[in-house]
Order: C-alpha cells, then sequence, then structure tokens
C-alpha cells in the first residue's frame, strides 16, 4: 500500500504511538533515576546538575509519562479506531497530523521546561502555561476529528464506546482551561487554588484518561471475542456514575487545611461507589471473555485487553479501600498512594494501549506482527513488573503508616523499613522497562518490515496458532 492510499489520519496516528513508545522510556528511565537517588542519595551528587535533581527529576518522569506516554498513545489508536466504529472517514488528514506534530511539540517543550526551570508546583500542572496552551490546541484539533467516532445518530454504532469518547473529548479541554484559568490567569485565593488543582487531577486521571481507556475496552473485546455487552443498562448507569463522581476522586487524599470537610467526605464516599461502578464493568467484561480463555492465552492483544480491564476494577478497588475512614488516616502521607497509580496506569492503561496498538496499527499501516518471543517478554516484564511494584509499595506504605502514627519511632528507623521494599521496585521498575524495550523492537521492526513472516494478529509462540474469528470486522 503507498502513502496515497493510506487511510486519512494513519500519518497521524503513527507520530502519536511513536511519540508514545519514546516518552514510555524516556520517562520510566528518569523514574528510576529518582527512585535510585532515593535509594543511594550519593547518586545525587555524583550528578551534580540540577536538572538532575529529584524535585525536578519526578515532575517531569510524571509528566513524560502521562501526557506523552498515556496521553499520546491512547489519542494515537483512537485515531485508528473512531472512523471505524463510527462508519465516518477522516476527511482532513494533513491537520491531524499537524494537530499530532503540536501534540509532540507541547510534551517536548513541557519536558525540558520541567528539566531546565524546575516545575510550578501545581498539582497534575507541572509544565509552564504556554505548554498548557499548546496541549489544549493540538487536543482540539485531534478532538475535532475524533469526534468522527461519536457517529451522525445515537444508532449509528456501539453505544458505550462513543459515551465514554464524548466524556474524555469534552474532560480535556474544559478541565485543563478552567484550571489554567484559575490558578494562572486570575488570583484566586489559596484555598480556590487548592482545591482546583485537586478537581483537576481528578479529571485528568479519571474524567479523561480512564474514559479513553474503556472507550478502546468496550469497542475492541466485543470486535475481538465476537460478543456484545450483555447488560447495556449497567454500562450506562456506570457511564452516569463515572461522568458524576470522577471530578471528586481527587479531593479524596486532601486532609484539613484549607479544604472543606464536606468536599473531603464527598471524595471518601465517591471512591467508594466507584469500586462498585468498576466492579460493575469488570462483570460485563467478564461476559465478554468467559469460555474464551484458550483465545485470550494465545492472542496477544486480547490478552493485554482482558488483563487492562481487570485492573480496572483492581485499582478502583484499591483505591475505595485506601479511602476507607479508617484507613486514610494512616495511609495518606505514605507511599501507598503511589501503588494505586502504578495499577491504575501501568497495568490498567498501559495494558490498553498496549493491547489496542497490537489490534490496530496493522490495521491502518498493513504491516504484520512477527511470532517472536519479544512479545512473551513484552506481556510477563509488564504485568509482572508493575505487580511486583505496587504491592511492595503497598506494603511498604503500611509499615510506613504504622510507624509514623508512632511518635516513639524514629526517623531513621522509618527508613530503614523502607529501604528493602524501594530495592525491590527499582529492580520491578527496571524489569518493566526491560518489556517496553522488547516492544519498542518489535513495534520498529514490523514497521520497518524487518521480519521475513509477519501475521495481522500477533500471537505468543506457540506450535497451535489460534485465531480470533472475528478479527477481520477490524479490517473493514
Amino acid at each position: 500500500m503507498n502513502r496515497s492510499t493510506l487511510p486519512q489520519g494513519s500519518t497521524a496516528a503513527l507520530v502519536l504511538i511513536l511519540g508514545s513508545v519514546l516518552a514510555s522510556l524516556v520517562g520510566a528511565g528518569l523514574q528510576l533515576l529518582a527512585n535510585a537517588q532515593l535509594l543511594v542519595p550519593l547518586l545525587d551528587r555524583l550528578i551534580p546538575m540540577p536538572w538532575f535533581n529529584y524535585g525536578r527529576l519526578i515532575p517531569a518522569s510524571q509528566f513524560l509519562l502521562s501526557y506523552g506516554w498515556l496521553g499520546s498513545g491512547l489519542l494515537g489508536v483512537l485515531l485508528i479506531l473512531a472512523p471505524r466504529f463510527s462508519g465516518i472517514a477522516f476527511r482532513y488528514g494533513r491537520l491531524l497530523f499537524g494537530g499530532a506534530l503540536l501534540w509532540q511539540l507541547a510534551i517536548l517543550s513541557g519536558f525540558t521546561q520541567i528539566l531546565l526551570e524546575g516545575p510550578s508546583g501545581l498539582i497534575g500542572m507541572p509544565q509552564p502555561r504556554f505548554v498548557s496552551i499548546l496541549l489544549i490546541l493540538a487536543f482540539l484539533v485531534l478532538g475535532t476529528g475524533l469526534t468522527r467516532g461519536l457517529g451522525r445518530s445515537w444508532k449509528s454504532g456501539p453505544l458505550l464506546p462513543r459515551l465514554y469518547l464524548l466524556l474524555a473529548l469534552l474532560a480535556f479541554p474544559l478541565g485543563l482551561g478552567s484550571a489554567e484559568l484559575l490558578l494562572r490567569g486570575t488570583v484566586a485565593p489559596g484555598s480556590v487554588q487548592i482545591i482546583t488543582q485537586l478537581l483537576w487531577h481528578s479529571f485528568h486521571q479519571h474524567l479523561w484518561l480512564a474514559p479513553l481507556g474503556l472507550v478502546l475496552i468496550f469497542q475492541l473485546l466485543p470486535t475481538l471475542t465476537g460478543r456484545a455487552a450483555t447488560s447495556l443498562n449497567l454500562g450506562l448507569l456506570a457511564w452516569v456514575a463515572t461522568a458524576l463522581l470522577g471530578g471528586w476522586l481527587g479531593t479524596v487524599r486532601a486532609s484539613d487545611g484549607p479544604i472543606p470537610s464536606w468536599m473531603q467526605s464527598a471524595g471518601v464516599v465517591a471512591a467508594i461507589l466507584m469500586a462498585f461502578v468498576a466492579v460493575g464493568n469488570g462483570l460485563l467484561v467478564h461476559n465478554l471473555t468467559e469460555g474464551r480463555w484458550e483465545e485470550v492465552r494465545r492472542n496477544v492483544a486480547l490478552r493485554f485487553l482482558s488483563v487492562g480491564a481487570w485492573s480496572y476494577a483492581t485499582a478502583y478497588v484499591l483505591l475505595a479501600y485506601l479511602s476507607l475512614p479508617w484507613v486514610r488516616p494512616v495511609m495518606v502521607f505514605t507511599v501507598a498512594w503511589p501503588a494505586f497509580f502504578e495499577v491504575f496506569h501501568f497495568l490498567f492503561l498501559g495494558c490498553v494501549l498496549a493491547g489496542s496498538v497490537y489490534a490496530l496499527l496493522p490495521v491502518a499501516r498493513e504491516m504484520g506482527w512477527p511470532n517472536s518471543s519479544a512479545l512473551t517478554w513484552h506481556f510477563w516484564c509488564t504485568t509482572l513488573g508493575t505487580a511486583t511494584t505496587a504491592s511492595c509499595l503497598l506494603l511498604a506504605g503500611s509499615f510506613q503508616g504504622l510507624a509514623l502514627s508512632d511518635a516513639g519511632v524514629p526517623v531513621s528507623t522509618l527508613a530503614s523499613y523502607l529501604r528493602p521494599f524501594l530495592s525491590v521496585v527499582i529492580f520491578a521498575q527496571s524489569f518493566w522497562l526491560v518489556g517496553q524495550i522488547a516492544f519498542t523492537s518489535v513495534l520498529i521492526a514490523s514497521l520497518l518490515k524487518l521480519f521475513p513472516t509477519a501475521a495481522p494478529m500477533a500471537v505468543f509462540r506457540n506450535p497451535t496458532v489460534i485465531r480470533p474469528a472475528s478479527v477481520g470486522h477490524l479490517h473493514g
């Protein structure tokens, strides 16, 4: 297939996906370096440059992983998927390509500014103001293209993916634009600034990134398994609850200060209710994959998507646990909270993104995947590395919280509690990075068509190759 016959928007999708892969490698590498500085403080002296200190590495890596890896990647695969489940093709491929380049420019500018000048200090907004403006402009261009996925009418395709897509398309520009206006465009009182940061963090995580992941789950899983969601009413109830509760989840970590007590209580109630919402969506996913375990075992995309879907439910159940009134005071200032974000970002969104790339990229680029052991390395390094990291952080946070509650425990003893867990975390994160390197090598080699044999559907190495009967729907 030559360039003139490629689908409109496929080049923009490829730019976003490649940028996502690069951001994941750099972001994970910086995260490893920052954690190594915690374990061996001497490293900070061995690297005397100010842009490699812990206070800049952490926000820079978080910015890259959130906007560069997950944001770019999810938008990229959705540019491939949206016209296929609505039946409406893109018309302005060059405009989408320009939007993709503008998004990558914003990521590069934000990353370099955080390292060179330092972060802004705002929750979820470490980037300078001009980077936020670039992100909003790029998203408006890309989002205009993604509105093709909404269809001409509500009967023109599956309903749940389009509802979650609509929620994500509205949440990002409204949330980031309002936060920029209140935090850096006006002189708002201190309490309003804190509340605004918490609400934007909720919008960013639970009303933008999570719905983007759910779009892919509820569109690709039925396509790959050949089954439809069994209860549309349950799915609609979960969507309404997500739209109403997602914006309050960030306030669950607010502790006294200028935050009204009712807002803290609202965050706790929202977190507990969202656990039931996630379990409800998990039941829908279970019905889609029940009896298809052999296909899940063999099909790379289907296995990643299944793990991501169940990790979505696990993440929100963990959030509800950390929000319980008798758990929250102990865990609120510990490393237990990063355990939730490990599951949410790396197991839920990361696995959904990986599975979507495996399923959709051959559709847009006329390429195939090899029967390579690198696919197995990618899966097991991703899942085992993240699960180990989250488990260690949760266990370390429990010890840390109990020690902080005891005034007789000195700080030196507290640090000794965390050191062995931090060592395991660094090893587990390195394991995840190995998996991402394996994925990158397969992706680049497949795009360059370096493998002598390749198939449109990625499968794990096995003498018996099983392919889902409904794969052809993606190629329609």
